[in-house]
């Protein structure tokens, strides 16, 4: 995996976006932000993040229903050991971990587990979505985005389609696969025709497994309950981005409207971010992304800098540390998982 070229363009990519970063800031000033921040208000808000995990297991319980029934207790551990992977591998493969980790523990199809996790992205983008729509009643938040098209060197317009439209198309061809896997299979089989009898019909086998992750999309109560939980997923982790800004005093920028606006813009604006190929846990992409959103909004950049460096670090450790003694328990490794899962194809 080190030496694909895939791993080395994403840790380029965090590269680049960590230099940008760290090239607006004071470093001392950041520092001594950092040091006055009221960490009693910081260690509180990680119960807000340990929340949204557990809203994060009872939706993916709900994704995984049609397939099997898993409790949330044995779903718990796999979900923050999935997380842990994805905050120590690049190009979110932790997401493939969690899909081979319970496939192993509750014998379950592991790519039709994978599909599911591929509607929790999904979701969760077209939340994030909602959310910056939610933000525009309370913040101008058409002018922070034509302020990151500037930054970009992109079309404000074209900008917010490049964060948009991907999730809605992937929602599209996902209800497609739900709702119609003859014709999707029908339709695979005709790309691949040029294939080898075997391999085409080993890959047609494998697409039915995948699509049959698709299946909670076609009962509408099921959706709407995913789609609701999908909510305080993201409220919760909001929650969090709340609580450490006030122990960084950005609420002292905004009123206490504005403020809860402006926290549940960077929750979406980062998260989204982190969509973007790069180092484990998003690293970068996140840093960027959410203080060119705290400087345009009025944020002074070496108090912005510090939260985002101690939020970001809340965000990381304590569910990576998590990950690890939940692994431990279970007599696992990451380095196990990662080999098994890369290798298994099922």
């Amino acid at each position: 995996m080190h030496k694909s070229s895939r791993f080395w363009v994403a840790i380029l990519i965090s590269v680049v976006f960590l230099g940008l970063f760290v090239s607006n800031i004071d470093i001392h000033r950041t520092i001594d932000h950092i040091t006055e921040a009221n960490y009693f208000l910081i260690t509180l808000s990680l119960i807000a993040y340990f929340i949204a995990v557990l809203f994060r297991t009872l939706r993916w319980q709900y994704l995984l229903a049609p397939i099997k029934i898993v409790s949330v207790k044995t779903l718990y551990p796999i979900v923050v050991v999935g997380y842990m992977a994805n905050n120590i591998l690049p190009l979110r493969l932790g997401e493939i971990v969690r899909a081979y980790y319970v496939g192993e523990k509750e014998n379950v199809s592991k790519l039709a587990s994978l599909a599911t996790i591929a509607v929790e992205r999904v979701l969760d983008g077209l939340t994030l979505l909602f959310f910056i729509l939610l933000a525009s009643y309370l913040l101008p938040v058409l002018d922070v985005i034509q302020g990151m098209g500037v930054e970009a060197g992109l079309n404000w317009l074209v900008l917010s389609m490049a964060m948009s439209l991907p999730f809605m198309i992937a929602f599209g061809v996902m209800l497609l696969a739900a709702f119609m896997p003859g014709k999707l299979q029908l339709f695979i089989g005709y790309m691949c025709v040029v294939l080898p009898g075997g391999i085409r019909s080993r890959l047609l086998s494998l697409v039915s497994v995948f699509i049959d992750g698709f299946s909670v999309l076609r009962y509408p109560r099921r959706l709407i309950s995913v789609s609701i939980l999908s909510l305080p997923v993201w409220l919760s982790e909001s929650v969090m981005y709340y609580m450490v800004g006030k122990a960084f005093g950005i609420d002292n920028y905004f009123s206490e409207f504005e403020f809860i606006g402006v926290m549940i813009l960077v929750t979406a604006i980062s998260n989204l971010a982190t969509a973007i190929p790069a180092a484990g846990g998003g690293i970068g992409s996140f840093e960027i992304a959410s203080s060119v959103t705290l400087t345009i909004l009025g944020v002074g950049a070496d108090i912005a800098a510090a939260y985002i460096i101690v939020l970001h670090l809340a965000l990381i450790l304590p569910v990576t540390l998590l990950g690890m003694v939940y692994l431990w328990t279970d007599r696992m490794s990451i380095k196990q998982l990662i080999h098994y899962s890369s290798a298994d194809k099922n």
